[in-house]
């Protein structure tokens, strides 16, 4: 009985052909689109390393489909003695090389770590450190992180980043919270120290850029939350209006337009803004003992201001404080085209008489004292005219 043929065996020259373009091809080619894969399947990695998923599987797909083809594997086993030995040990040392060299080439091509640009989310709450280093595989480390103000340390942590090779790029988050001590004024800025592999690397907390739809803030304003100057003021609105003046008066008082400021005590007659400070505002006007205007407690976040406008008797229960300035009008229910939108005397809930009135504004973060102010005001007539007026005290 004639023997069986031995199956056909490629040589040395067809397995290194079948090695580069069945295997280094399919690997540079999903390498290259990796991170472009959908449902972040680039993210999966095997149990306990960090090797990605996807190219181990096409690693030893693209190992199994060349032995294959170059006739190893066979319906009785592997085909690696004999006349498929060279082709084997072709194909043994071209895939060790492809699993080794991105390791090897690591540790002489492996760039400089950096810490790159510090970026703040948009509203201020959180600071991205990014880190930075070409490498040829991804990167597991422990960075030390000590942020100081004015020179003192305020705050100190450990965290893990990982360094994405396909892009050399690594992440740490940190909260604002955690680290915030007081105003970031010129003589008492922040800094951050970031410790990686023994080396310290120092940024600048205060000179980062956030952008907002209409407005660019810097570090300093997002480290700048403590309020520090209020101010306040009521403004009577006198004029000719016969459905609301009595008797033979022909200016006199309608109503009033609160006004409040809250910001950064600089000196300046008013307080400057600070678009990231959170902080509630309550504001009252007293005739007398007798409460005349309660104004809707005001709560402000990241210059967005929101109150109960209680049907529209005080204005529309929204605004911004913060943005262009620190003044913030306390809107009624009645509009002038030269006062605005202001609560009308008919409105009061005291009498409306004249006299001494006062008007106190005060303004509360959490975690810090109340800071407030007062204002007063005289209400008169004289020939027929109605005066309001500040006066120092009652």
């Amino acid at each position: 009985m004639p023997s069986e043929e031995a199956p056909k065996v490629a040589g040395p020259v067809e397995a290194a052909k079948s090695v580069v373009l069945f295997g280094l091809f399919p690997l540079l080619l999903f390498r290259a689109i990796l991170v472009y894969l959908p449902g972040g399947i680039d993210e999966l990695v095997l149990p306990f390393t960090s090797i990605s998923l996807v190219m181990a599987i096409v690693f030893l797909a693209s190992l199994v489909f060349v032995m294959w083809r170059l006739g190893l594997v066979t319906t009785t086993g592997l085909a690696v003695s004999g006349s498929g030995s060279v082709a084997a040990s072709v194909v043994v040392v071209s895939y060790l090389l492809m699993l080794l060299l991105p390791m090897v080439l690591g540790v002489f091509l492996e760039g400089d770590l950096s810490v790159g640009q510090i970026e703040y989310s948009e509203d201020g709450e959180s600071i991205t450190v990014n880190i930075l280093q070409t490498t040829m595989s991804d990167r597991e480390l422990e960075a030390e992180l000590v942020v100081l103000q004015s020179g003192s340390q305020v705050w100190g942590s450990t965290a893990n980043v990982t360094i994405d090779s396909s892009d050399g790029r690594g992440e740490i988050t940190i909260q604002v919270s955690e680290f915030y001590s007081s105003n970031a004024l010129p003589n008492s800025p922040y800094t951050l120290k970031v410790t990686i592999d023994g080396k310290e690397h120092t940024r600048d907390l205060t000179y980062s850029t956030i952008q907002w739809d209409s407005s660019q803030w810097t570090g300093a304003d997002a480290l700048t939350r403590d309020i520090t100057g209020v101010d306040g003021i009521a403004r009577g609105v006198v004029k000719e209006d016969p459905d609301r003046c009595s008797g033979d008066a022909q200016n006199c008082l309608v109503g009033v337009v609160m006004s409040g400021w809250a910001g950064l005590d600089t000196g300046a007659e008013y307080p400057a803004r600070m678009p990231f400070a959170d902080f509630t505002v309550e504001a009252v006007l007293m005739e007398g003992n007798d409460v005349a205007i309660d104004y809707p407690t005001i709560t402000v976040a990241n210059t967005v201001a929101t109150w109960d406008s209680n049907g529209g008797l005080f204005g529309s229960g929204s605004g911004y404080w913060g943005d262009y300035g620190s003044e913030f009008a306390m809107g009624g229910s009645v509009f002038d085209a030269n006062f605005g939108k202001y609560v009308p005397k008919d409105e009061f809930d005291s009498a409306g008489d004249y006299g001494c009135y006062s008007f106190i504004i005060t303004v509360s973060q959490e975690g810090s004292n109340s800071l407030s102010d007062t204002s007063y005001y005289e209400y008169s007539t004289s020939n027929s005219n109605d005066i309001w007026a500040s006066v120092s005290s009652c």
